[in-house]
């Protein structure tokens, strides 16, 4: 079936023409008119009487409300679901503001205090742990040969800034009852005792040196402080690292072991090798010399020959000393003055003991230093 307006093709049951509006005769059908019988009135179930057909001719006379005034339904303007809204039609609702947030400075106060005890409880959990893994400490590892000037130059930064320490703590523990069993017999009435060390280990915080090396040995044992080499012509000097004396009387008590010869140094640079260098012999002779380096081409003998204050023979105690004020230097056997000389090439440094070993193997063993300062 076709529309009567437009020739349109009808799908089958339409009350209106899809295309130009006009009812169809399934419009008429349920009241038994067409499309041709004119307009009548409502019908007992007040049904509006449908529209008459849509045409062009112009609009309704006399101001009556014409039917056809109002164009034909799009059907390509079909309204969109209710459930869509273009966005050109949507309602911008702006989004709630950020809720705010409130500070908790006591929550903030509650986590530190939290995280400060955490830490103390861990630290002291730890040092417990270390203390129950034997109870016992470490003890300060040899210098293997190798690795002997190496650590001595390493040591050498330390030695400036610890010498003072070990002296003010050598001052501290040597009370007056240790002052007054250890007078300073060089020069009546002058110096302080600033170090007495008995040499029978390295406790008293000298850092006397502790090595074997081919070229020799320095090592406590049996009570004293030992010097070995087995190089002739050579002697094998062991310092006392941190200390650093100008003005002073030093002391120690020698026995020679085997060999030649043994003796102190002062003013000392175990690095570079300056120093003031004062050596007795198992046949009575003595030497004293200065030290430019460990070269031994750069020497100046000051002072040298026998003496009759020396006890000759291996095993046999020598106290040895030197007072050093200024340039003036002396040289002491049995606290009896052997020689004097006058030197200011060194002004300070530090002490140590040696082996000289001239045509022997040599050894020799110390006991009993002593320091007192001017």
């Amino acid at each position: 079936m076709k529309c009567s307006a437009c020739g349109m093709q009808l799908p089958a049951g339409v009350a209106y023409c899809p295309n130009c509006g006009t009812p169809t005769p399934a419009f008429y059908a349920p009241t038994g008119t067409s499309s041709n019988n004119p307009t009548v009135s409502s019908s007992p179930a007040n049904v509006p009487p449908p529209p008459p057909p849509y045409t062009n001719y112009g609009s309704q006379q006399y101001g009556a409300q014409s039917p056809y005034s109002t164009p034909p339904p799009n059907p390509y303007s079909t309204p969109l679901p209710a459930s869509y809204v273009s966005n050109s039609e949507a309602q911008f609702v702006p989004p709630p503001p950020p809720s705010q947030r409130r500070g908790n400075r006591t929550g903030l106060i509650i986590g530190i205090v939290v995280l400060v005890l955490v830490i103390i409880v861990g630290g002291v959990l730890a040092v417990s742990h270390i203390g129950t893994q034997g109870g016992s400490t470490s003890a300060t590892p040899t210098v293997a040969p190798a690795q002997a000037t190496e650590a001595t130059q390493a040591h050498a930064t330390a030695t400036a800034i610890t010498a003072v320490t070990a002296t003010a703590q050598a001052q501290a523990s040597a009370t007056a009852a240790v002052i007054a069993a250890n007078p300073n017999l060089y020069t009546l009435g002058l110096g302080k005792l600033a170090l007495i060390d008995p040499l029978n280990d390295n406790s008293k915080g000298y850092a006397w040196d502790a090595s074997v090396h081919t070229d020799g040995t320095c090592a406590f044992n049996g009570g004293s402080y030992h010097s070995s080499t087995p190089k002739t012509h050579f002697f094998y000097l062991c310092t006392a690292e941190v200390t650093d004396f100008s003005n002073f009387a030093f002391e120690v008590q020698m026995k020679m072991i085997q060999g030649d010869c043994g003796g102190m140094v002062f003013r000392a640079n175990s690095n570079t090798g300056k120093m003031y260098f004062f050596e007795v012999c198992e046949d009575g002779t003595y030497l004293f010399s200065r030290y430019l380096d460990f070269t031994g081409n750069n020497v100046k003998d000051l002072a040298g020959g026998s003496s009759a204050a020396i006890t000759t023979g291996l095993n046999q105690t020598n106290v040895i000393a030197v007072v050093a004020q200024g340039s003036t230097l002396s040289i002491y056997v049995n606290k009896q003055k052997i020689a004097s000389a006058s030197d200011s090439t060194f002004t300070h440094g530090q002490i140590g003991l040696f082996a000289d070993a001239n045509s022997h193997r040599t050894e020799a063993t110390f006991n009993n230093a002593k320091v007192w300062t001017y």
